[in-house]
């Protein structure tokens, strides 16, 4: 099965399909955009806020709580480390 948008979350593949890359829906934007959660198409996701198209993230099941939006935030905010 292809990955939508050509993002692979596969271990190993994913840091390098989201960090400082472009978003493919949402023209000048960047899927995690180091430093910068609320410049981030993928908090906008998450968070149903500021999205060019589609739903928001996860398209089933419930939302990702607060306590893992804020990971999620966080880590975008030091700089979206590799770690």
């Amino acid at each position: 099965m292809k990955p939508a948008a050509s993002m692979s979350l596969l271990s190993g593949s994913s840091y390098g399909a989201i960090v400082n890359v472009a978003s493919s829906s949402c023209t000048g934007r960047l899927r995690v955009a180091p430093g910068s959660a609320p410049n981030s198409y993928l908090m906008n996701k998450l968070t149903g806020f500021d999205m060019c198209s589609g739903t928001a993230m996860p398209k089933t099941g419930s939302s990702l709580s607060a306590a893992e939006l804020n990971t999620i935030s966080a880590w975008i905010c030091v700089g979206a480390p590799k770690n």
